[in-house]
């Protein structure tokens, strides 16, 4: 009677191995898939509105049903900018980049280099920026919708479009 139960609870204990490894294996998978879509945030110097764009952006991507990454690429921040993002970075699931150079067409290369979505909606956010501003133009993009000059919208300090990988 004790050997039957030994080898029940033998099987038992290999099931729950085999279960969790495999539930391991997929998730692992899961991760290592390329998003859909990339949201890329280049920002310089934004630190009194960037914790909100960054909870917006995702509050409103996260209800896609699209698969999504978000990449920051911080510019040469001189302000709390870096420190921010490096707390809401261990907070959110997110990739952090911090560049050296001023805003420009090489942080924009590489910053479009770290996305591995096969879109990338960006923001370069340069100057003073509103959260309605940004936030109005993730749903524009999300939507599929046109942007004035052919998919780049500069409004006040904001850069934003679409691009394919």
């Amino acid at each position: 009677m004790a050997s039957v139960l030994l080898l029940v609870l033998l099987g038992l204990l290999l099931y729950c191995l085999l279960f969790f490894s495999y539930r391991r294996f997929l998730l692992q998978k899961q991760l290592q898939a390329d998003p859909d879509l990339s949201l890329l945030l280049i920002v310089r110097n934004q630190a009194p509105i960037i914790e909100g764009v960054i909870k917006e952006l995702l509050s409103y991507y996260s209800t896609s049903p699209k698969s999504f990454e978000l990449v920051i690429y911080d510019d040469a921040s001189t302000d709390d900018t870096p420190e921010i993002l490096r707390c809401l970075s261990r907070r959110y699931n997110c990739t952090l980049v911090f560049g050296q150079t001023a805003v420009g067409i090489k942080a924009m290369e590489k910053a479009l280099s770290i996305c591995r979505g096969k879109v990338v909606h960006f923001f370069l956010l340069t100057e003073r920026v509103g959260l309605r501003t940004v936030t109005s133009l993730a749903r524009c993009l999300s939507r599929g919708e046109k942007i004035p000059n052919f998919g780049i919208a500069c409004a006040s300090g904001v850069m934003s479009g679409t691009t394919f990988n």
